[in-house]
């Protein structure tokens, strides 16, 4: 899970997630286009996003298609976090209002 959040934590790679969030399958060439980056700069970030499983590629003549992997988004990151919103929110029912911060209503 780590490596998907340090791949994320890239602002490179965290832009090239939401243009294929935003437009589906996307040909490699339009990722270069639309970041304004050389090839080999945006196929080492394709490596780290495929390596994490966060996107999945296709092949077809030249070239290459990538679209996220819904399935794992949804089984790793969205799970884990969806997972500490859940505990959170129970946490501060259970709680009520805490203080904080040198003693003031958080």
């Amino acid at each position: 899970m780590d490596e998907i959040f340090k791949a994320l934590g890239d602002p490179t790679r965290l832009r090239i997630v939401q243009l294929l969030a935003q437009q589906g399958e996307v040909c490699v060439c339009r990722i270069v286009d639309e970041l304004k980056m050389n090839q080999p700069a945006i196929s080492q970030h394709m490596a780290k996003l495929k390596q994490t499983g966060l996107v999945c590629h296709r092949k077809q003549g030249q070239w290459i298609f990538y679209s996220l992997n819904i399935d794992n988004l949804k089984k790793g990151p969205l799970a884990l976090l969806s997972e500490i919103i859940s505990v959170a929110e129970n946490t501060q029912q259970a709680i009520g209002s805490a203080f904080c911060c040198g003693g003031k209503q958080g």
